[in-house]
């Protein structure tokens, strides 16, 4: 009873990541030629945007099961763990990450309602007691409800 999955976002989307980082280097190499502010400042700047935008290069979906756990991961920024004794339904449904969601990754919507999607297509719908919904697309869904259902 194990499921685990890595999933990117779509190329497009890491592409535009990319450029975002590139962007950010390019204006962290402009604070250092072209400002006389102290070291530190520089440096600080330099810390705040590499930091902020390298996350978004390396982001990547995981969704893992194991005995007791359903985790949902979008790594490296956020970890959500659902025991598996905690859910009610299982069933597999479909799910489209831009007109269900509003994009890709980890989508809280309100009403206890959870996307995590990274394509269009199958997708398990996972309820647990708290009322809180799971929708998880991703390839491999039909296991992933094989899997829950399983248990």
């Amino acid at each position: 009873m194990r499921f685990d999955t890595t999933v990117l976002p779509p190329r497009w989307m890491r592409r535009l990541l990319f450029a975002v980082f590139v962007v950010a280097v390019g204006v962290s190499a402009s604070v250092w030629l072209f400002t006389d502010g102290p070291w530190w400042a520089q440096t600080l700047a330099t810390v705040v945007l590499l930091g902020v935008t390298w996350p978004l290069v390396t982001l990547h979906g995981r969704v893992t099961v194991d005995e007791r756990t359903l985790t949902l991961a979008m790594v490296p920024l956020l970890r959500r763990r659902v025991p598996l004794d905690s859910l009610t339904a299982v069933e597999l449904t479909s799910a489209d990450p831009w007109n269900d969601f509003g994009g890709y990754g980890y989508r809280p919507l309100g009403d206890g309602l959870v996307g995590f999607a990274f394509e269009k297509g199958p997708a398990a719908r996972v309820t647990t007691r708290e009322g809180r919904t799971y929708v998880i697309a991703v390839p491999g869904a039909e296991a992933l409800v094989a899997v829950l259902t399983d248990g």
